[in-house]
């Protein structure tokens, strides 16, 4: 654990039994294997939720009538668990932040929710990416970019909680939702600093939505014990040079980019 839908699938697909799971095996129809992503998930939040759990055993685990039944369960307890101080010390990888999960308003008053990216966003994000003019493509990733890879997507939705953060804004329209903005910050390996972009969709720029993600972005990077963070920003790029600059970043302008930086306490 942690594990989400996506990572249940692609563990089930590498099982032996796939196969006969997913089409079937000697006149047996297939069992749903959404149900079954459902019940590894909910076992991994288990694992997360409870550390004194040391060691979990079901078998057999069965399935009849649309329905997964654990026939025999047996729970080793580690009573040392009682005595953590820090939040998921059992863990390789940190869980889903969901205390980052925020609402918020748009200038012209449109509800929008800003939260941690997930594996689940690899379509939104993708079809973000596709939205975006060649100008915004540029200023992001410093060359017009219309589509990302499947390796791509997959790098930027599934993170390391604990050594990259990534914010979305996500907003109803025409009665889905969709992102309309995102922003990362990456950890440096062996300095107490980060790297932080962040990208607005054209229509909902300039409504104060780039400000809030930076903004948040600088928060994680303070409950991080970070120094500092910094960007780098194209010089034609003005209004996210003075985005920083109301932010209190510094400005170095070099001779094809521009280097902000803040300084944390």
């Amino acid at each position: 654990p942690p594990l989400n839908q996506i990572l249940a699938r692609r563990v089930t697909e590498e099982t032996r039994v796939y196969e006969a799971l997913s089409k079937g095996l000697r006149n047996r129809p297939p069992i749903d294997l959404r149900l079954l992503e459902e019940v590894m998930v909910r076992f991994s939040n288990m694992v997360i939720d409870f550390p004194e759990i040391a060691e979990m055993d079901i078998n057999p685990l069965a399935v009849s009538d649309g329905k997964i039944y654990a026939i025999d369960t047996r729970i080793i307890i580690d009573p040392k668990a009682l005595e953590y101080t820090e939040p998921h010390p059992h863990l390789v990888i940190v869980p889903y932040p969901t205390k980052y999960i925020t609402p918020w308003r748009l200038k012209d008053g449109s509800e929008v929710i800003l939260r941690p990216i997930r594996p689940e966003d690899e379509t939104r994000e993708s079809e973000f990416i596709r939205g975006l003019s060649e100008e915004t493509s540029r200023f992001r990733f410093f060359k017009i970019i219309k589509d990302l890879s499947h390796e791509s997507l997959v790098r930027f939705c599934n993170i390391d909680y604990d050594r990259e953060m990534a914010f979305v804004a996500e907003i109803q329209e025409d009665g889905r939702k969709a992102q309309i903005g995102v922003a990362r910050l990456v950890l440096e390996p062996t300095e107490k600093k980060g790297e932080f972009a962040v990208v607005v969709a054209d229509r909902y720029q300039g409504k104060g939505l780039g400000t809030k993600l930076v903004d948040m972005l600088i928060s994680v990077a303070e409950e991080k014990g970070l120094e500092s963070i910094y960007g780098i920003i194209l010089p034609d790029n003005t209004s996210m040079i003075r985005l920083c600059e109301s932010l209190g970043f510094r400005i170095d302008r070099r001779q094809d980019e521009v280097f902000a930086e803040l300084k944390l306490k």
